[in-house]
C-alpha cells in the first residue's frame, strides 16, 4: 500500500470520526433540548403566535329597595398607542389631528409617545364617537378596546354608603368596597392567535367566553327618605352654623337601615363618598347616654321608678368638681332626670349604680364595640375599663362624657329600647342578585343578644315619651302630628385635641328618638357636629327628626294611633302579685285588643297556686313576639330571624319567671298564609315553619 493511499484513508477516517463526534454532539444536544428545555421553548413558541388579555366584567347595579338605581356601569372606550409605531407612522400634523380628537394638547401626546414603554393610554373612558374618530385617522399603533365606567344616577345621593369604584373597576370605599368581590364580577382571560406580523385574530377557537357580570346589590335605603334626611340635615348644618351633621333612619326590630345620611358644610363630593361619619365616627353621645344609663340602673334593681334625687339647686361638688345644670332643680326621680335632662341626677345614678354594673350594662347595649353593619371601616367607639374610672369618671360617664359611640352604635342601642330589649345586627344590603336574578346573598334580621328585659324597655318607652310629648320636657320640636314620639335630646363639649379639655362654645347637639312609640316602626338619630353656644340637641337636632319622621311615615304608610298622647294609655301589665284572679282575666282581656296572641297568656290554677301561662308565639314576627312579651311580662331570649318557629317552655306551661326561649326561621310567605288560614286565627302552626326555606326575592 502506497503512502499516498494511506494518508487520503487517515483523512477520510479522521473526517468519518468528527462527523460522527458531531452527529453525536447534535443527538446529545437534541436530547438535552428536548428533555431540559422543552417545556420552556415549546411555551415560548406558543406565546410568539398566541396572546391573552384580561376582559373586566361589567360591575354589577345598585339599586335602593324599590328598584331605583344608586350605581350604574355604561360602556365606554379607551384609546391606547404602540409609541414607537405611531410615530414612525404618522407625521406630527396626523397626531395633532388625534390630539384635538382626544381633547389634549398636541404637547402632552408627544410627552406620552415619547417613551421607551411598549404601551401607553392616551385616554380612558372617552365616549364611543370620539374613539372611532381617532380610529378612523388610521394611525399605525392606535387602537381602542371598550371599558366601563362607573356613574351615579341620582349624584351624591347616599354617597358615603353607596362609596366610591375607581378607575379599573375596582371598589374603593362605601358598598362598592364593602362588596366588591360580588359587584365586581368574574373577569376572564382571553386567548387569541396572532398573524405573521403579531396582529391579533379575535375571531380564533382560543377565544373564551365572555365576563361574567358583577351582581345587583339591593339595598334596605329608600331614596325618598334618604333624599329627605339629606335635605333637611344640610338646610340645618347651614342654620345652625355646624360643621357636618349625621342622620340614620332604621327599623328598631329588624335593623334595617332606611336612610343613612351625612353632610358636610360647604359640601365635598370626593370625601363624602371615600368617608362614612355615621359608621367611622366617635362623638361623646351627652345626654342622650341616660337613657340608656336609666335602662341599664333599672335593669339591675339599683334603683326603682319612685326612687327620688336631690338635684342640688343646679349645682353638684364631686371631690374638686363641680357638675352643673342647665336649671335649678330639688328632687326628682328617673322620669324627672329624663324629662329635664339633668345632668346632676343622672350623675348621683351612675355613682349609685357602681363602675362596675354600669360598665357591664353599656358593653351590653353594644357601648365600645361595633354593631357589625356591612359597611367598612366602622369604627368601635370608646369605652374604657372600669379599673380605671374615679368617681368624678364615674359621676361623668351618666351623663355621656368621657365616653364615645358612633352614630349607628348609638342608634343600635335606642333600637334596644324601642324593640323590647334585643341587640340587632344593622344591615344596608338586603339581597344580592346575579345575571340571572338568583339570589347569592340574603340578608334577614339578626339578633345577637338581650341588653334589657321587655318590662324594663316598655318603662324606659314611657319615660321617654315625656321628653317629646310633655310640656316640660327639652324636645318638643320633635313632635310629629297625630303621633306620640319617644326620644332623648343630646348636648356634649367637643374635646380640644391639643389639650384634653372642653371647648366652651363647641357641642355636638342630638336627638334621637322612635315613633309611634306604642308599636315602634322607625328610629330616627339626628347628630350636628362643631355648633355653637346654646344650640342644644332639643332646638336643632329635634326639628331635624320632625321633619324626617313627617316624611317617613307618609311615605311608608304609617298609620297614626287613634288616641291622641293625652289621652292614650299604656298597654296594660298584669301583675299577679297584687290582684285578684278576676282582675287578671279583666286585664288580660283589654290586653287582647291589642294583640290577638294574649288570649294564649291567661292565669291557670296549679293546686291552690295562681301561676302564669307561658304564652304562644309560634308564628309570630320578631315585632309581634316582642310585643307579646311586653305585654305578657315575660322575658324572652330570641335566636336567629324570620317568625317563631319553635319556643321553650311551650304555650301553655307554667311559665314561674322563667325566660322563654325562641327560635326564629325565615318563611315562605305562601306556606305563612296558607297556615293561617287553616287555623283561623292567624297563629302560624311550628309544623307548617320547620322546614320552611328562606325567603328569597325583590321587596
Amino acid at each position: 500500500m502506497n503512502r499516498p493511499f494511506k494518508q487520503r484513508r487517515a483523512r477520510i477516517g479522521a473526517l468519518t470520526l468528527a462527523l460522527a463526534a458531531l452527529f453525536g454532539f447534535a443527538v446529545i444536544r437534541l436530547v438535552v433540548l428536548v428533555a431540559m428545555y422543552g417545556p420552556r421553548l415549546n411555551s415560548l413558541a406558543r406565546h410568539e403566535h398566541t396572546g391573552e388579555t384580561e376582559l373586566a366584567a361589567v360591575r354589577g347595579p345598585i339599586v335602593d329597595r324599590n328598584g331605583e338605581p344608586l350605581a350604574l356601569s355604561a360602556e365606554t372606550r379607551s384609546v391606547y398607542a404602540r409609541p414607537r409605531r405611531v410615530l414612525e407612522s404618522s407625521t406630527k400634523a396626523e397626531r395633532a389631528k388625534l390630539a384635538a380628537i382626544l381633547m389634549i394638547l398636541p404637547i402632552s401626546l408627544e410627552s406620552k409617545l415619547n417613551t421607551a414603554a411598549p404601551f401607553v393610554w392616551l385616554e380612558r373612558r372617552m365616549s364611543p364617537d370620539k374613539a372611532q374618530a381617532a380610529e378612523a385617522l388610521g394611525i399605525d399603533g392606535i387602537g381602542t378596546v371598550s371599558e366601563y365606567k362607573r356613574f351615579y344616577p341620582e349624584s351624591n345621593l347616599a354617597a358615603s354608603v353607596v362609596g366610591l369604584a375607581g378607575m379599573d373597576g375596582q371598589g374603593l370605599s362605601g358598598l362598592e368596597l364593602e362588596y366588591d368581590k360580588l359587584a365586581r364580577g368574574e373577569a376572564v382571560e382571553l386567548s387569541f392567535y396572532r398573524d405573521a406580523l403579531g396582529h391579533p385574530i379575535f375571531d380564533s377557537p382560543l377565544a373564551l367566553k365572555a365576563p361574567e357580570p358583577g351582581a345587583q346589590l339591593e339595598l334596605t335605603i329608600d331614596s325618598s327618605i334618604q333624599s329627605l334626611a339629606e335635605t333637611e340635615l344640610a338646610a340645618e348644618v347651614v342654620q345652625s352654623g355646624a360643621k357636618r351633621g349625621s342622620a340614620i333612619v332604621l327599623d328598631p326590630f329588624t335593623g334595617e337601615v332606611i336612610a343613612m345620611a351625612n353632610v358636610t358644610a360647604g359640601g365635598n363630593g370626593l370625601h363624602d363618598r371615600l368617608h362614612n361619619p355615621a359608621v367611622q365616627d366617635a362623638f361623646e353621645p351627652g345626654s342622650t347616654m341616660k337613657g340608656i344609663l336609666g335602662s341599664i340602673a333599672l335593669a339591675d334593681h339599683a334603683i326603682t321608678l319612685d326612687h327620688q334625687f336631690y338635684c342640688e339647686d343646679g349645682h353638684f361638688t364631686v371631690g374638686r368638681h363641680t357638675i352643673h345644670d342647665h336649671s335649678r332643680h330639688g328632687w326628682l326621680n328617673l322620669g324627672g332626670i329624663i324629662e329635664v335632662s339633668s345632668n346632676i341626677g343622672a350623675a348621683k345614678i351612675a355613682l349609685t349604680l357602681g363602675s362596675d354594673r354600669y360598665h357591664e350594662g353599656l358593653r351590653a347595649f353594644g357601648i365600645g364595640s361595633r354593631t357589625g353593619i356591612d359597611l367598612p371601616g366602622e369604627a368601635a367607639g370608646m369605652l374604657s375599663k372600669p379599673s380605671g374610672w374615679k368617681e368624678i369618671y364615674l359621676a361623668n360617664h351618666g351623663f355621656g362624657q368621657g365616653v364615645a359611640v358612633t352614630p349607628i352604635q348609638l342608634a343600635v342601642a335606642y333600637a334596644a329600647i324601642a324593640n323590647g330589649g334585643n341587640i340587632i345586627r344593622p344591615y344596608v344590603v338586603s339581597a344580592a342578585y346575579d345575571a340571572e336574578h338568583r339570589a347569592i346573598l340574603t340578608h334577614t334580621p339578626d339578633v345577637m343578644h338581650r341588653a334589657i328585659a321587655p318590662d324594663v324597655a316598655h318603662q324606659m318607652n314611657i319615660l321617654l315619651r315625656n321628653v317629646v310629648m310633655s310640656d316640660g320636657g327639652t324636645a318638643a320640636k320633635a313632635r310629629v302630628d297625630g303621633f306620640i314620639v319617644a326620644g332623648k335630646t343630646g348636648t356634649a363639649q367637643m374635646v380640644n385635641p391639643e389639650n384634653g379639655t372642653y371647648y366652651q362654645n363647641r357641642h355636638v347637639s342630638s336627638f334621637v328618638g322612635f315613633l309611634p312609640a306604642d308599636d315602634p316602626r322607625l328610629l330616627i338619630l339626628v347628630v350636628l357636629y362643631d355648633v355653637g353656644h346654646e344650640h342644644f340637641g332639643g332646638l336643632v337636632a329635634a326639628p331635624v327628626f320632625s321633619e324626617i319622621a313627617q316624611g317617613a311615615v307618609r311615605d311608608l304608610n304609617i298609620a297614626a294611633p287613634a288616641q291622641p298622647y293625652d289621652t292614650a294609655g299604656v298597654i296594660p301589665i298584669p301583675d299577679f302579685g297584687k290582684t285578684s284572679a278576676a282582675e287578671n282575666f279583666h286585664a288580660n282581656s283589654a290586653a287582647a285588643a291589642a294583640s290577638a296572641q294574649v288570649d294564649d297568656y291567661l292565669p291557670v290554677l296549679t293546686g291552690s297556686k295562681l301561676t302564669r301561662a307561658t304564652p304562644n308565639f309560634a308564628g309570630l314576627s320578631l315585632r309581634r313576639a316582642m310585643e307579646l312579651a311586653r305585654i305578657s311580662r315575660v322575658s324572652v331570649d330570641v335566636h336567629g330571624g324570620g317568625y317563631v318557629v319553635a319556643q321553650e317552655p311551650g304555650a301553655g306551661a307554667p311559665l314561674n319567671h322563667s325566660t322563654v326561649k325562641l327560635t326564629l326561621a325565615p318563611i315562605v310567605a305562601e306556606r305563612r298564609d296558607a297556615a293561617a288560614a287553616e287555623t283561623g286565627s292567624g297563629v302560624v302552626p311550628v309544623s307548617y315553619l320547620s322546614l320552611a326555606p328562606r325567603l328569597v326575592g325583590r321587596r
